[in-house]
Order: structure tokens, then sequence, then C-alpha cells
């Protein structure tokens, strides 16, 4: 029994004794007078590069002091879990100069910032990275003038903070005192292997749960005392983060802006070719909807990056009409590509359909003598060479079915006359037949067009036993689409 009790006090001696020791075996005790050199202040000569690691749980509390966060570009700040290194310099009895040196991670994030909301700024500083603008700068400025004004245009990559006895610090025995709110000070010094240490009271605490009204919080309570430690290593190779530390592991982003303006150029470019290769968009929508049956409505046209995009809607019933009329126009050799069928929830009884129409005389603005193998009769001389471009003609290309019912004018005829009596702002595109009954499809800039067409058409109507109706109208992003039914009368007869 008294062999145990006797193993047990010496197991508890030693824990005591590791617990005493904890974090002050990390670099050693307090270096020797000598390598101290405290000056008059008693502030010890700490110098050199260190790696600054955060104490983590139970060791020192940067809160309250000029640790916990350091100032950044831009009025931001940067957390200490955010360095990577730190500098210290003796500059005169009492006064330090502390250049802390931002982690990688932060300097990327930061450099990304300046590539994308200050464009000028990034775009001097990525041409300065190499020759010519290296070799011009450092002939007309010198190598310390060039690192210096590389170091302003690019990211912060160190913080510089000085401080001086009495203000922010004090010294004791060979420790640096550095102040925190609330909290009795921070001390650091040198250790025997030239590391830094540092020691701090610390209180232990438990959280507790309140109610604040709007939730809970917790406070931390205290429940004891200890000493927080920290350990510094000393590291020479440490240093501010340089653009060429990235070489051979990270290619640096071109600048936003030239990327931008290349773009800008291609696009222009292609916008041009477009334009010489192909009709208008207003001019294509108006043959298709010439085209297209009842029913059918044309959404969208759109001539870019060297494709005519379409896309239309019709019933379900006849999704496929316009498409056909499309494919057989040439022989369907230069039909409609990539095609795509959908549906809408908000309207199950029709179905949408997009698709390419890249190739066809409908979009070209000129035809290559392809165009002349019978597709459009008498558009081009039999003694004209066969490359030769030729005017595409859509009329011929392109006829919807548009016969009249007997005793009517022609579809041609009717479309000249009903034009004449439209205001400005609306225009016929297509005149059929339907039974006995002519449909008439138009568009209109505004309502009003449509209203006065349609009483321009009943003064011309006569004895007739059915006068215009309106039977249909859409708006659209290009105006009002309409559609009109009309009976026999004088305006339609032959």
């Amino acid at each position: 029994m008294r062999d145990g009790m006797r193993a047990g006090l010496a197991g508890l001696a030693m824990a005591l004794l590791l617990a005493g020791c904890d974090g002050g075996a990390a670099g050693g005790g307090q270096a020797g007078r000598k390598a101290l050199a405290v000056d008059a202040y008693g502030c010890p000569d700490i110098y050199g590069s260190f790696a600054f690691n955060v104490p983590g749980e139970g060791g020192v509390s940067f809160t309250g002091s000029v640790f916990e966060t350091l100032p950044a570009a831009n009025g931001a700040t940067i957390p200490p879990e955010q360095i990577g290194g730190l500098e210290i310099r003796r500059m005169a009895p009492g006064a330090y100069r502390l250049r802390f040196f931002v982690g990688e991670a932060r300097v990327m994030q930061h450099l990304k910032i300046i590539r994308e909301f200050e464009k000028p700024r990034y775009r001097e500083w990525y041409h300065l990275l190499s020759d010519p603008a290296r070799a011009n700068y450092i002939l007309d400025n010198g190598r310390n003038a060039y690192d210096a004004h590389l170091a302003e245009l690019g990211p912060q990559a160190e913080i510089v903070k000085e401080l001086r006895f009495g203000t922010g610090l004090t010294c004791r025995d060979g420790w640096i005192e550095i102040p925190r709110a609330y909290r009795k000070p921070l001390r650091l010094t040198l250790a025997e292997d030239g590391s830094i240490i540092g020691e701090a009271p610390e209180l232990d605490t438990v959280g507790v749960s309140v109610w604040c009204g709007d939730g809970c919080r917790e406070l931390p309570i205290p429940v004891g005392k200890h000493t927080g430690r920290l350990h510094w290593p000393r590291n020479g190779m440490l240093r501010p983060w340089r653009p060429e530390d990235m070489r051979g592991r990270f290619v640096f982003e071109r600048p936003i802006d030239e990327i931008e303006a290349e773009v800008r150029e291609r696009q222009q470019a292609q916008a041009s070719a477009d334009a010489r290769r192909y009709r208008t968009a207003d001019a294509i929508r108006a043959d298709l909807e010439t085209m297209a049956p009842p029913g059918t409505e044309i959404e969208r046209v759109q001539v870019a990056e060297g494709r005519v995009s379409i896309q239309y809607s019709a019933p379900k019933d006849q999704m496929d009409v316009l498409l056909n009329s499309l494919a057989a126009a040439d022989g369907g050799r230069s039909g409609p590509k990539k095609v795509e069928r959908g549906v809408r929830s908000t309207d199950m009884s029709r179905r949408f359909v997009r698709f390419e129409l890249t190739d066809s005389p409908l979009v070209l603005r000129e035809a290559t003598g392809r165009a002349a193998d019978g597709v459009v009769p008498g558009a081009m001389p039999a003694s004209a060479p066969a490359s030769e471009p030729v005017p595409t003609q859509i009329a011929t290309l392109y006829v919807a079915p548009s016969e009249t019912p007997a005793g009517m004018a022609p579809p041609e005829e009717l479309r000249r006359r009903i034009s004449v009596l439209m205001p400005a702002g609306c225009r016929v595109t297509q005149v059929r037949g339907s039974g006995d009954r002519i449909i008439v499809h138009g568009e209109a800039a505004r309502m009003a067009c449509i209203s006065d067409t349609l009483r321009a058409i009943a003064a011309t109507q006569g004895d007739a036993s059915f006068g215009p109706e309106l039977e249909q109208v859409q708006h659209g992003d290009r105006g009002y689409r309409f559609r009109l039914m009309l009976g026999r009368s004088a305006l339609t007869k032959p």
C-alpha cells in the first residue's frame, strides 16, 4: 500500500513538472543576457524572420492586441490566420518594425480582385512581369524602382507596423509586453534557439447559453486560469510573396480588358461577315411569316456567329408544316439543321420548334451557281459562269399555299389592294384562301393601326355578305401580329 502511494505521488509530480514546462519547452527558455542585448528600456534585440503561428485552444489569445487583425488594402483587415510569416527588427532603443508576410492564398485572392475591378492596374502589372515592358522599365528607372513599382501595382504581400516603447509596448526583464484590451499583456522574448517564445495569463471558461430576447447566445464564464504560450520558430527563408514564386506552378491570367477587346473585335468582324453573307433578320422573318400556315407564330429570328437561328410555335398537329416547307424548298440540300421540338406547360396544345437555317437560299444574300440548278428558273442566264453569285429569289423558291376561292382576285392583287388601304405602321405579310373566305395576315406597330385598317376595309365592302372580322391579335417584341377574315365583296372581286 505504501509502495502504491509512493508510485502515485511520483507520477503526480512528473505530471506537474511536464505541465509547468508545457509551451516553454518549444524553443527552450529565454536566451542569455548577451543574446538578448537588452537596451536602455529593457527591450531585447529581437531580429530575423519567424513563422507566425496562431496559438490554438489553450494558447495565447490575440484578442484586443496588435495581432488580432491587421490593416489590409482598401480598408479591409486580415486575420492572423492568413499571415504566413513575420520579420522583426529593433530599429532603435525601444522601437521595432514588424513586417507581416501575407499568406499566399490571401495574396492570390487580392490579385483576383485587382484583375476584375482595377483592370488598368492589373494590365500594367501583368505586362511588367515580362519583357519588353520589364526591360524597358528597368533601363529607364533602375531595378529597385522596378521592384517597388511592381509591388505597388500588385496585390498586398506584406503589412508593416512600428511599435515604440510607451505607445505600443513596454519592456521588462528582456521581455516585450504587448498590451491587450481587458486582459493582461502578452509577453514576447528571444528563446535560446533564436526563435520567439511568448506567454500570457489566460482564463479557462465554460460557455453558458442565455436568452437575449431574439435568440440564445453563449456567455463565457471563467472557471480557472492558465498560462497561454506561443512559439514562433526562426525561418530565414521567409519573405513577402513575389510573382516569381509562382513560376512553374501557376500561370497568371491575362488582363480582362484585353480579352474583352479581342472578343469585341471578333464579334464585330463576325457581325460584318454575317451582314455580308446573310439577309437581315427582319427580311427573313417576313418571308417566314408569308410561308407559315395560320396559327404558326415566328417567335425568334437571330443572325449571329455565322448562323441563322429560328424558333416558331404552332398548333400540335401543324408543328412540322413550316419545317417541311423549308426542308423541301431546294430539294433538302440546305434545309433546317439541329432541330429541337418542345412543349410549354402554359399551352399544351402548341409546340415550339427551334432550328438553324444557315445555308438556305432563304437566308443568304446571294446564292452561288448551285442555286440555278433548276431551283430558281430564269434566275441566271445560261451563259453565266456557274460560280458567279446570283440574287436569291425568295418568292420563287418559297411559295406558301395561298390560292383564293373561285370568283375572287388572286392573292397578290388582294395584297396590293389591302396594302393601299392600310395606314403607315401596318403591312400585309400573307393573303390566302380558306373555303369561301380570304385570310389576311399582317403586322402593326400599334393597335390603332389595326382598327384604322378594319374601318378602311369595311368602307369598301358595299353589299358584302360577310364584313371584315379580326380573328387574332398577338403582341410581340416587334409590335402586333394580326389576322383578318374577309368575305366576298367589292374589294375581293376579280
